[in-house]
């Protein structure tokens, strides 16, 4: 079986600290990284099972880095992420093919029903209960 790999681009890392315990009980590996450069760099080489995608990084904006993702491979799963609420930025993901669009703050569960969705592991502590 394939590793499953999880790549979050964020300029906070808080967001790191939330999602990726919640990767690791999938059994997904895991790569924060701070900048679409950065990000960029990574794609060169790494090819992530799904992408957590923010909007607005001092140099850029990730609405614009969705074509980037798809030129590193179009199989690579986007769920973009941000807290503004303009309804062109959730359009224009979409037509640039971004799989999942979420609204900060967001809940666990909406992560977690995602992943299901996307089959990417399963949520070990919720088999439990």
């Amino acid at each position: 079986m394939l590793t499953k790999t999880a790549m979050i681009i964020d300029d906070d890392e808080d967001l790191g600290r939330l999602l990726i315990p919640m990767l690791e009980v999938r059994r997904i590996l895991t790569l924060p990284v701070y900048s679409l450069y950065e990000a960029e760099k990574y794609l060169s080489y790494m090819k992530p099972t799904v992408i957590f995608l923010d909007n607005s990084f001092p140099d850029g904006l990730g609405i614009n880095f969705i074509r980037n993702i798809h030129l590193a491979d179009k199989e690579i799963k986007i769920i973009m992420m941000t807290a503004e609420s303009a309804k062109w930025i959730e359009e224009k993901a979409k037509a640039e093919g971004v799989h999942y669009f979420l609204r900060k703050p967001f809940s666990v569960e909406a992560i977690n029903s995602i992943l299901d969705k996307l089959e990417l592991g399963r949520n070990k502590h919720r088999e439990v209960l």
